[in-house]
C-alpha cells in the first residue's frame, strides 16, 4: 500500500483558536488565573498611591489685555503714532499677537526679572517643588560658568550650626563643595555668587538652587505661552501659563504686559523723536542766517536812518514775500525729498521716518508709503532671521522703498517745474524793484532776506513745539485690562486618571501574560481542541488511570477507567455496525501518547467479555508490551514474518489476562517492509478467522510510516491523543495527511484527562468546561456515564452510604 504521508503547509499557529473563538472557554481560562489579577491589582494599586504622592497641583495663571484697532482711514501723524495702522481688522491684532511672543520682548521680560534666574527647589521624599518667593535665601549670581546652564547642575544648600553655609554640587561630573557666611562673595570653580537670607530665613533647612540662562528661561515661557481671545471677534487677548508655580507665572505675564505696553509707548514716540531731530537739524542751519540777516537790516536803518519804504517799494515788497513763501515751501518738500533719498540709502534700519505730514507736506501717496515702510520695519524687527515671515517682511520693504524712489522721482520732476515757474515771475518783480531808487532798493533786498529767514525759523519753532506736545500726549494703543491671577489647579482629576490608568494596567498586563501562556500552549488539553484539530469523528475520551495496571478492566471492572473504555467500545461497534469479529488497530502522533496503555486495557476489557482476543505487538521498531504485561519477549511477529518459526510458535495463550498475545520479536532492520509484507496480510486474515477481537499495538503514525498499511486492513484504527502530552501542531500535520484518504477508518480517542484528585488543577479547570457528551454517552451535563454534571463520577463528596455509579468516585 502507497504510503500518503506528504508533507503539508505548516498551519498558523493561532489559526484554529482563531476560527473557533469561544468566549466563555477563554473566560474559564482567564478567571483559573485569577491570583495573577489579584497582585497585578496590588501591584498597580500601590503604585498608583505612590505616584498619586508624588503629585502636585498644577495652576493656571493668566491675564488680559484689550489691542485697539486702526484702519489706513485714521489719517496722517496720528495714523502713523498708532503702530499698526496700515491694515484694517484683526490682522492687525495677528500683528500685535506676534510681537507679545516675539522672543526679543521676552528676552527684556526675563532681563527685568532677575529673580526668575535662580530656581529654588526642596525635595521631600516624594515631592519635588519650586518655592520661588518663598525661598528662606536669595542667591545673587555674578559669574557662572556655561556648563552649569548646560548640564542643569542643581547646588544643595544647607546651614551649619556655627552659621556657616555649606553649598555642594549634586552633579558627579562636577564636584564642588565650599562653605560661606550671608553676604560673602562664594568664590567656587563653578560659579561666583553671594547668599542673602531672606524674611523666610527662619523656615531654612536643606534646599536646593540652579541657575538658569535667558535662553532656557525664554524656552521654558515660550513653550508654556497660550495667547487667544476670550470671545470670537473680540480683541481682548488672554495670556496664559500653567505650572506648579503660579506666583513666578503671575510676575512673568504682568511683566510682559508692561514692557509690551512701554515698547508699543517707545514706538510711537520714536516717530516724534526723529521729527524733533530733524528739525533741530534745520534750526541750527538757519540760526546763524537769521542772526546774520537781522543785524544787517538793523546796521542798515541805523546808518542811513531809514525808517520804511515807499509805497510802491512795499507793494513790491508784498509780492516778494509771496514769492519768497512759495519758495519756502517749494525748499521745505527740497529738503525733506533729500532727508528721505538720504535715509533709503543709508540708514534703512535706525528707527522710523519721519512722517511728511509732521512738516506740513500733506502729499497722500507718499504719507501712505512712509507709513506702511514703518510699519514693515516694526513688524520685522519683531521677528529673528530664521522666522518664516522675516524674509516676507524684507521683500515687502524693499517693493515699499522703491515705491517711495519712485514717487520721490515724481515729486521732484515736478518741483522743478515749479520752481521755474517761481523764477520767472520772481524775475519780472526783481525788474521792477531795480527801477526803485538806490537806497530803497538797497533797503528792500536787506529786509526781504530778514524775512525769508525769520519765516523759516518761525514755521520750524511752530512745528518742534507742536511734535513735543505730540509726544507728550502719547499714550499706548493697548491697555492692560485684567492683571494676571491664578486660578484654580487645572489637574484636579489626575489622581483619579493615574488610579485608573495603573489598575488598568494592573488588569491588562495579567490578562496579556494568561493570553501569553494559552496561545504559546503547544499541548491539547480538551476534547474541543481535539475536534478542531481535523474532520476525523472522535468517539470519546479516558480518564486518566491512578493505577498503572495494563489491564486495569480486570482489576477495577467499575472504575470510571472501565466504564469511559466500554463507552468507546459501544461507539467503535456502532462506527463498524457488528459487535464482534472487529480488527482494531491503535496508533498515535508521537511516542508517549499512551497507545500502548490503551491497547493492553482494550484487550483487557474485551476478554472481559468472554470472546476470544488477541492483542498483536506492531510496534516492532519500539516494543514495550511484553514490559507492560511483565512478560519475557521472545519469538514474535517479526520471527514469523521472516519464516523462522510458525503461528503456533508465536501464540501466547492461556495467559492470567484472559486474552492471547503476538509479542513483537526480534527487532528487525527493515521494519517497513515486514509491515507491508503480503505474509502480515494472510496472517491477519487466518487470525480473524480465529479470534472475535484483535488490538494491533502499532509505531506511531506520526513519527514512522507502518500503521499506515495497517489503516485499510483494520474494521478501525484509534488515533490516541493523549491530554497535555501530544503536541498540537505535529498532531494536526499528521491528520491532514490522513484526511484525504483514511476519512472512514481513522477515529480519535482523547486519553489521560484529568479528574478531581489531578494535580494539573488549571487543565482539569478547563477540561471541566470543555466536556460534553457524544452521542449520549460522552461528557457534559446531560444524561449518561460523563465527566462534569448530572450522573457519572463527580467532584463532590458523597454521603455516607450513597450509592456511586463508579468504585473510584470516592477517591
Amino acid at each position: 500500500m502507497a504510503q500518503n504521508n506528504q508533507p503539508t503547509q505548516q498551519p498558523n499557529i493561532f489559526e484554529e483558536e482563531k476560527s473557533n473563538f469561544d468566549i466563555m472557554e477563554w473566560f474559564f481560562k482567564i478567571i483559573h488565573y485569577w491570583y495573577l489579577f489579584v497582585i497585578g491589582f496590588i501591584i498597580a494599586l500601590g503604585l498608583a498611591l505612590l505616584q498619586n504622592r508624588k503629585w502636585i497641583p498644577q495652576y493656571v495663571s493668566s491675564g488680559t489685555i484689550i489691542i485697539k484697532e486702526y484702519g489706513p482711514s485714521y489719517g496722517g501723524t496720528q495714523a502713523l503714532m498708532q503702530g499698526f495702522g496700515v491694515d484694517a481688522g484683526y490682522k492687525n491684532v495677528n500683528n500685535q499677537v506676534i510681537i507679545l511672543s516675539s522672543y526679543d520682548l521676552m528676552c527684556r521680560v526675563v532681563d527685568s526679572l532677575p529673580f526668575m534666574k535662580v530656581d529654588y527647589i526642596t525635595q521631600g521624599r516624594f515631592k519635588t517643588r519650586n518655592i520661588y518667593y518663598n525661598t528662606p535665601i536669595i542667591v545673587e549670581s555674578i559669574q557662572v560658568v556655561p556648563e552649569v546652564y548646560e548640564n542643569e547642575i542643581l547646588f544643595s544648600v544647607e546651614i551649619k550650626e556655627n552659621g556657616l553655609l555649606h553649598i555642594t554640587s549634586t552633579h558627579e561630573d562636577y564636584p564642588m563643595e565650599v562653605s560661606a557666611r550671608f553676604g560673602e562673595p562664594i568664590n567656587s570653580p563653578l560659579f561666583v555668587a553671594t547668599i542673602w537670607p531672606s524674611d523666610r530665613i527662619e523656615y531654612f533647612g536643606k534646599m536646593y538652587f540652579r541657575f538658569r540662562n535667558r535662553e532656557s528661561l525664554v524656552a521654558d515661557f515660550a513653550s508654556r505661552l497660550s495667547l487667544s481671545f476670550v470671545t470670537e471677534g473680540s480683541t481682548v487677548l488672554q495670556l496664559s501659563l500653567a505650572s506648579q508655580t503660579p506666583q513666578r507665572d503671575c510676575d512673568f505675564i504682568n511683566k510682559l504686559c508692561e514692557i509690551y505696553l512701554a515698547d508699543n509707548l517707545e514706538r510711537k514716540n520714536n516717530v516724534a523723536d526723529n521729527s524733533i531731530r530733524f528739525i533741530n537739524q534745520q534750526l541750527e542751519l538757519l540760526q546763524s542766517s537769521l542772526s546774520s540777516s537781522e543785524t544787517a537790516l538793523t546796521n542798515f536803518r541805523q546808518e542811513n536812518k531809514f525808517v520804511d519804504v515807499s509805497s510802491y517799494a512795499a507793494t513790491l515788497m508784498q509780492k516778494v514775500e509771496n514769492y519768497d513763501a512759495q519758495i519756502m515751501r517749494l525748499r521745505l518738500k527740497e529738503t525733506y525729498l533729500n532727508y528721505l533719498s538720504n535715509y533709503l540709502k543709508t540708514n534703512m534700519e535706525s528707527g522710523s521716518v519721519v512722517a511728511p505730514s509732521s512738516l506740513g507736506l500733506n502729499e497722500q501717496m507718499l504719507m501712505t508709503l512712509v507709513q506702511q515702510l514703518n510699519d514693515l520695519q516694526i513688524q520685522r524687527s519683531q521677528l529673528s532671521e530664521k522666522n518664516v515671515y522675516y524674509a516676507k517682511y524684507t521683500t515687502d520693504i524693499e517693493n515699499v522703498k522703491t515705491a517711495i524712489n519712485e514717487v520721490v522721482s515724481s515729486m521732484r520732476t515736478s518741483l522743478e517745474i515749479e520752481k521755474q515757474d517761481l523764477t520767472d515771475r520772481y524775475a519780472e518783480v526783481e525788474k521792477d524793484i531795480k527801477k526803485l531808487p538806490e537806497k530803497e532798493l538797497e533797503m528792500v533786498a536787506i529786509e526781504r532776506r530778514y524775512r525769508i529767514d525769520d519765516n523759516y525759523y518761525t514755521f520750524f519753532l511752530q512745528k518742534r513745539a507742536e511734535t513735543e506736545i505730540q509726544k507728550a500726549s502719547n499714550t499706548p494703543d493697548n491697555d492692560i485690562l485684567d492683571r494676571a491671577r491664578t486660578s484654580m489647579a487645572t489637574n484636579m482629576g489626575a489622581k483619579s486618571r493615574t488610579l485608573i490608568t495603573y489598575l488598568v494596567i494592573g488588569l491588562i498586563i495579567p490578562l496579556l501574560v494568561v493570553i501569553l501562556l494559552e496561545l504559546l500552549n503547544d499541548k491539547l488539553r480538551t476534547p474541543k481542541e481535539v475536534e478542531r484539530l481535523s474532520n476525523f469523528q472522535f468517539l470519546g475520551s479516558v480518564r486518566h488511570a491512578r493505577s498503572s495496571d495494563p489491564i486495569l478492566p480486570k482489576a477495577h471492572p467499575r472504575s470510571s477507567y472501565a466504564e469511559m473504555l466500554r463507552n468507546i467500545r459501544t461507539q467503535i461497534e456502532f462506527v463498524v455496525q457488528r459487535k464482534t469479529n472487529i480488527v482494531l488497530t491503535i496508533t498515535s502522533t508521537q511516542s508517549g501518547d499512551g497507545k500502548t496503555f490503551l491497547a493492553t486495557n482494550f484487550a483487557a476489557l474485551y476478554a472481559m467479555m468472554g470472546k476470544r482476543t488477541l492483542l498483536i505487538d506492531l510496534d516492532i521498531r519500539k516494543p514495550n508490551i511484553y514490559e507492560k504485561l511483565g512478560i519475557e519477549n521472545g519469538l514474535g511477529i517479526t520471527n514469523y514474518l521472516i519464516g523462522e518459526c510458525s503461528l503456533d510458535d508465536i501464540l501466547l495463550k492461556d495467559q492470567p489476562f484472559d486474552f492471547d498475545i503476538i509479542r513483537s520479536g526480534a527487532i528487525p532492520p527493515n521494519p517497513g517492509e515486514l509491515v507491508r509484507s503480503e505474509k502480515l496480510t494472510a496472517l491477519l486474515q487466518t487470525l480473524r478467522q480465529q479470534y472475535d477481537f484483535i488490538v494491533i499495538d502499532t509505531s506511531p503514525i506520526g513519527q514512522v510510516p507502518d500503521a499506515y498499511s495497517l489503516v485499510e486492513q483494520t474494521d478501525i484504527t484509534l488515533f490516541v491523543i493523549r491530554h497535555m502530552v501530544t503536541n498540537r501542531f505535529f498532531c494536526k500535520n499528521t491528520l491532514q495527511a490522513l484526511e484525504a484518504n483514511y476519512q472512514d477508518k481513522i477515529k480519535l480517542v482523547f486519553s489521560d484527562t484529568p479528574h478531581g484528585s489531578s494535580k494539573d488543577k488549571h487543565n482539569r479547570y478547563i477540561y471541566k468546561y470543555n466536556g460534553y457528551k457524544y452521542n449520549g454517552y460522552g461528557y457534559g451535563s446531560s444524561y449518561g456515564y460523563g465527566y462534569g454534571y448530572g450522573y457519572g463520577y463527580g467532584y463532590g463528596k458523597h454521603k455516607k452510604n450513597e450509592y456511586n455509579y463508579y468504585a473510584d468516585d470516592d477517591e
